[in-house]
């Protein structure tokens, strides 16, 4: 992304805005590890979301009550197993 100059008062000479150099952009190998990070997570994401557990809950407040669940597990939620902690 190209950079910009610092807006400036014209009467104090103050900075309004300060500038900003421009960006060097991705290389190619960040490029190439974005898009695999991308599709891991949708691949993740599907497997997830279309896991047959959520077919054996009844729809209502337990269906609900169990996605909550799962987002605020400790695995999830400190990105390290569970296990671990206990080692």
């Amino acid at each position: 992304m190209p950079g910009w100059a610092p807006k400036i008062n014209d009467n104090t000479a103050d900075i309004i805005e300060p500038g900003r150099e421009p960006s060097p952009g991705y290389t190619p190998e960040r490029i190439a590890e974005d898009a695999r990070l991308r599709a891991l997570l949708r691949d993740l994401s599907n497997q997830v979301s279309t896991h047959p557990f959520w077919g054996t809950l009844a729809r209502g407040p337990r269906l609900v009550d169990a996605r909550i669940a799962l987002k605020s597990h400790p695995d999830v939620t400190t990105g390290r197993p569970a296990a671990l902690d206990a080692a």
